[in-house]
């Protein structure tokens, strides 16, 4: 019978009858005790007192855990656009025109719906929306490193950049490995991303493959050729490099130590450092007449340690007095070395740096560095990822900026540990 399945009877009725403490199960515990009810009312028997006590208590008990749950499935419910157009008094157009920064909408109105959206704490579902416009609001962005200040930067004016366009972006770094590379490419090509902007001093060709077989929009930085989807964006390092050392040589420089920075885990060099040092054995060779000498010294690990320990390998040893580092973080450590054997930048020694990132004007002295222009880069990576630029290679100017850790040198030398006079 269904009495025996349900409990066990004893003297005194139903005493051990379901588990009815359970509040996970109040609500099949109710149904079982209706049917129950029903089987002692059908056949004119009297439920006992007992039973029915205990069924009353669960009833009860399973409302209030029901509505415990109302209230808190209210208090943690995720604000919709609906409740930020109802705070705000505008349209759901109007809401989605200012989150996707398009549409004629007024300041005055978009600060509103900005303040809606900030009370509300609302958080736009990007997945959702993508799927909704069948069309993508993401950019992915590779770049190699994110304690690195060129790549920090640049990562930020992406970000600006693709705001502006109503985009928002996935960002990865890769540690300088091609392998990273790879597997950051696949993964944003996985998430239903609009382009993607690779930008690195490591090249991997199996990623560019992947990019090119998947039919993203991309831009690879100054690797490869452009095709129908990828653009490739190029510096002139050469150009900046050239800059950097005309303008020692015309400030009476003829002694240089060009300070590299190699990793270990990249057999073929980076990309952006390969195209430095050509830049660099360039503008050496054009100037050879000039009695012009270089020394080159070349260090892997973290930029700013590998320039302080070329220095120190060095400085006993070479003749020169003027550095050109291959990137600011480099020069920072040149910096420490020769202050910590007493030289004075640009008394004795003048430096220049690579990149013009955001610390080299606060560096003592301010350091003169090749520019490389971040806004612009970001520019034309964000444009060419939306379909405003045509895909095609694009060149992207340095310019040196002249700043005070560089000066006519004194009459003499670094050689050793003292001034060759």
């Amino acid at each position: 019978m269904v009495v025996d399945r349900l409990a066990m009877r004893n003297g005194c009725g139903f005493s051990n009858a379901l588990p009815l403490s359970s509040t996970s199960g109040s609500l099949h515990l109710r149904r079982q005790a209706t049917v129950l009810l029903g089987i002692y009312t059908t056949d004119r028997w009297r439920v006992p007192s007992l039973l029915r006590g205990k069924i009353e208590k669960v009833s009860r008990s399973s409302q209030f855990v029901a509505g415990d749950r109302r209230a808190s499935m209210q208090v943690t419910k995720k604000p919709r656009i609906q409740d930020v157009a109802l705070r705000s008094g505008v349209s759901l157009g109007t809401v989605s025109a200012v989150l996707n920064g398009n549409g004629r909408v007024s300041e005055a109105t978009r600060e509103h719906v900005r303040s809606a959206i900030r009370e509300l704490n609302y958080r736009p579902d990007l997945y959702a929306s993508n799927l909704a416009r069948r069309q993508s609001q993401l950019l992915g962005v590779v770049i190699s490193n994110l304690q690195n200040a060129f790549f920090a930067e640049t990562a930020q004016a992406i970000e600006e950049e693709a705001e502006r366009h109503g985009y928002q972006i996935s960002l990865m770094a890769t540690n300088f490995s091609p392998e990273r590379q790879r597997a950051a490419v696949k993964q944003l090509l996985g998430a239903r991303i609009a382009g993607i902007a690779v930008i690195t001093s490591e090249h991997d060709e199996e990623a560019r493959h992947l990019v090119d077989e998947s039919g993203t929009r991309a831009v690879f930085l100054d690797s490869g050729k452009p095709t129908h989807e990828t653009s490739i964006i190029r510096v002139d390092s050469r150009g900046g490099m050239r800059a950097a050392v005309e303008h020692l040589l015309q400030l009476g420089h003829r002694n240089l130590l060009y300070v590299r920075n190699s990793q270990k885990t990249i057999k073929q060099g980076l990309l952006s450092h390969q195209l430095r040092d050509q830049g660099f054995s360039s503008a050496v060779r054009a100037c050879r007449t000039s009695g012009l000498n270089t020394a080159i010294v070349d260090i892997a690990g973290p930029g700013a340690d590998a320039g302080e320990q070329a220095i120190r390998s060095v400085i006993d040893i070479k003749r020169f007095t003027a550095v050109i580092a291959v990137t600011d973080t480099v020069a920072m450590g040149v910096y420490r070395g020769l202050r910590a054997r007493g030289m004075r930048i640009p008394q004795d020694v003048s430096v220049v740096g690579f990149d013009n990132t955001y610390f080299a004007r606060f560096l003592d002295p301010p350091l003169t560095t090749v520019n490389v222009p971040r806004s612009e880069l970001s520019r034309l990576s964000v444009t060419t990822l939306l379909g405003l630029e045509p895909n095609r290679l694009l060149h992207l100017p340095t310019s040196l900026v002249i700043r005070e850790s560089t000066a006519v040198p004194k009459a003499g030398a670094i050689s050793g540990n003292r001034l060759a006079r």
